[in-house]
């Protein structure tokens, strides 16, 4: 095996690169399961049901509040019982409350289970990302959380084919059908999470892989006091800007393609697996990006593209619009997450990522949570997304004035 500066460089033997995959399938449950179905899920759960956009849309809130509680709470857990530990009973928790909404109908009850889904989606979702900084080093931090971020896109991919063409099962509805699935998949997920996550690298007697960056050190003694909060506080805005903007897309694309474009549910459910298959790719390029140019010109190219994306289907009607839109949003979808995971580790080192990345993820919480509420509340006024998408696009933009003003972690005081 070949060292270089103390660590191992080999991309095929060295444990890092298991556990990273084993995180990318932990989080396709976190992610693509226990959220993104949701998506497409929606508009035959709001047939079914009778859903109003006001009521989807706070089913959907119900989820993203469960997923600010667990960011609340995970980074206490998670030094008391380890990522292998805390991954692994979220999963669980999914699993049970997935089969759970599989065997009612009564919205309140869907809401509560849903936010409990969204409490073990966060528990899966911040340890996965934040462990790529013990096993990594800078030099391919972003590349780690790439593949890590790449799970979510197989489990858009999986729902785009599955649930157009769901099946009453017994009593079951096709969308109850659908839950019971994913719930009975996600067990064996959790399973599969213990057998493999390892906490440290220590654990198994190796090093971290990659190279550390020869400023590693002074730049975290330098983020304390002020300094740290401020730093803390503009991560978390451009993270919460982006929050909001991805889950209005992510959560009524699919309505909209079917209202708006006119679309059925086998095309739409066609459409949005081709997202799916394009956002496989996203995380694992502009991680390399970060990695190469830097985290800032990663975050610019990565809003910049959302911005398009955004703004295409805020102010067109046309098909050509709405597939390049989608496109777009393939290809950056999962970049920022990405970034800033890798981000924390740089600005405040392998030990404090988790809760740096915990206090980002805070803001990026309630970013999503409100995104679609708000969205949902215009829709009822004015009867479609369009004005969701176009303000979704007016923030991105933002965004990319937020990270400019972002210092590089060498330069940060």
């Amino acid at each position: 095996m070949k060292e270089q500066n103390g660590l191992s460089v080999n991309y095929r033997l060295h444990p890092a690169w298991r556990i990273a995959f084993a995180c990318a399938v932990c989080v396709f449950c976190g992610l693509g399961l226990g959220r993104f179905a949701f998506g497409i899920m929606l508009p035959s759960m709001s047939t079914s049901l009778g859903l109003s956009y006001g009521q989807g849309s706070m089913l959907g809130f119900a989820n993203l509040l469960g997923y600010l509680v667990s960011v609340l709470v995970v980074p206490s857990i998670l030094r008391r019982w380890g990522t292998r530990n805390v991954v692994t009973g979220s999963l669980f928790i999914m699993a049970l409350t997935m089969a759970a909404m599989a065997v009612t109908d009564g919205y309140f009850v869907l809401c509560l289970l849903y936010l409990l889904t969204g409490i073990g989606s966060g528990g899966v979702v911040l340890p996965s990302m934040s462990i790529m900084s013990q096993w990594f080093a800078p030099s391919h931090r972003g590349m780690a959380a790439g593949i890590v971020m790449s799970g979510p896109g197989f489990g858009i991919i999986l729902t785009g084919f599955i649930v157009p063409n769901l099946m009453p099962f017994g009593e079951l509805q096709s969308w109850q059908t659908g839950w019971l699935v994913f719930g009975l998949f996600t067990v064996a997920i959790g399973a599969f999470a213990y057998s493999l996550i390892r906490n440290h690298p220590n654990d198994l007697g190796v090093e971290r892989f990659g190279q550390a960056a020869m400023t590693s050190a002074t730049q975290v003694s330098r983020l304390d006091g002020r300094a740290h909060m401020k730093l803390l506080v503009h991560l978390g805005l451009i993270f919460g800007i982006y929050g909001a903007t991805y889950m209005i897309y992510v959560t009524f694309i699919v309505t909209s393609m079917m209202d708006r474009y006119g679309m059925t549910e086998d095309f739409a459910g066609w459409l949005w697996a081709f997202f799916g298959l394009l956002s496989v790719f996203s995380g694992i390029v502009f991680g390399w990006i970060s990695d190469w140019g830097g985290r800032r010109l990663g975050l610019v190219v990565s809003f910049a593209v959302l911005a398009t994306s955004y703004l295409l289907v805020g102010f067109s009607e046309s098909s050509l619009a709405l597939y390049a839109s989608v496109t777009l949003f393939g290809i950056a979808a999962w970049s920022v997450p990405v970034i800033m995971a890798a981000a924390t580790g740089d600005y405040f080192g392998p030990a404090a990522a988790a809760s740096a990345l915990a206090i980002s993820m805070i803001v990026f919480s309630v970013g999503q949570s409100v995104g679609p509420v708000v969205a949902g509340y215009l829709a009822e006024q004015s009867g479609d997304f369009t004005t969701s998408y176009s303000a979704a696009g007016l923030a991105a933009i933002f965004a990319v004035v937020l990270t400019l003003l972002l210092h590089a972690p060498e330069t940060v005081e």
